[in-house]
């Protein structure tokens, strides 16, 4: 993978490639090359780099030096990623929350949200057994059908995760790693982040009030918000369950069991079927 990396016609020569293995997706290095410094990424789909040059171009990501089906290079931000410091939680919401409304406001059209598909992609794996996937996949319905996709559509970054907004040691931030970036509901990505950086129940209202502050515009639908946060943390859950299985590591395994009782114990009053799957997958 360096090798082709080094490769690239963007890279006159290239000095030292090094790995960067805090993120759990994609593969991502750090280039010294040509007297500068670059971040590269790995991609699976155009969508990333479309977005990420719409962003940087609004000063919202790092500017993006080349890209094409395989590879996203841009400049090597010196910084933290929130989830590493030391800041508060209120503050790191803040910075965050900021961030989203730079994102909802970029004129970017990816593809629109499809949570049946996603659901479907994230269960058809071979070590579901027939039985858990047909488990999976009826109370997968019953979630996506409280879904509504025709209001407060926006360009949502889909994974605003602490881990994907850099700060540098002047508060200034950015925003990174748009892997799953979607035309979808703002309650969407509002629920998205709730549920990937394990928000607790109570800082929801903060929130949104918060966002609405900056999005005079939009009116949040808390019902919608809810409905989202169950998917999230049903297919947050499973992602994280179907990458354990090829790296077993345990923090794959506290975060799927994190994500999954967050599902059960939201959703304990509603009429979805979920008592056959009480226990983590």
């Amino acid at each position: 993978m360096k090798k082709s990396l080094s490769a690239l016609p963007c890279f006159i020569h290239v000095e030292k490639i090094s790995s960067i293995t805090s993120g759990l997706s994609q593969k991502c290095f750090k280039v010294y090359a040509d007297n500068k410094v670059y971040f590269a990424k790995t991609i699976t789909n155009k969508t990333e780099a479309q977005v990420a040059v719409i962003a940087a171009k609004k000063g919202l990501s790092p500017t993006v030096f080349y890209h094409d089906k395989y590879w996203l290079i841009t400049n090597f931000i010196d910084a933290d990623n929130l989830s590493s410091t030391t800041i508060e939680q209120a503050k790191k919401v803040s910075y965050a929350i900021c961030l989203m409304v730079s994102c909802h406001q970029l004129n970017a059209k990816p593809a629109e949200l499809a949570p049946k598909n996603i659901i479907a992609q994230l269960i058809n794996k071979d070590h579901y057994s027939t039985q858990k996937k047909a488990q999976l996949m009826h109370l997968g319905e019953s979630i996506i059908s409280s879904l509504i996709h025709s209001k407060n559509l926006v360009c949502c970054h889909g994974d605003i995760n602490f881990s994907n907004v850099l700060i540098d040691q002047k508060q200034n931030t950015c925003l990174v790693d748009y892997e799953c970036a979607c035309i979808a509901p703002a309650e969407y990505d509002l629920a998205m982040f709730i549920a990937v950086n394990n928000l607790a129940e109570d800082k929801i209202p903060i929130i949104i009030k918060q966002y609405k502050q900056q999005m005079n515009s939009v009116e949040v639908d808390i019902k919608m918000l809810y409905n989202y946060l169950a998917f999230s943390y049903f297919i947050n859950s499973l992602w994280y369950f179907n990458v354990d299985q090829h790296e077993s590591s345990s923090t794959l395994k506290r975060l799927q069991k994190q994500q999954w009782k967050k599902f059960i114990c939201l959703n304990a009053s509603t009429n979805l079927q979920h008592e056959h799957l009480a226990k983590p997958l």
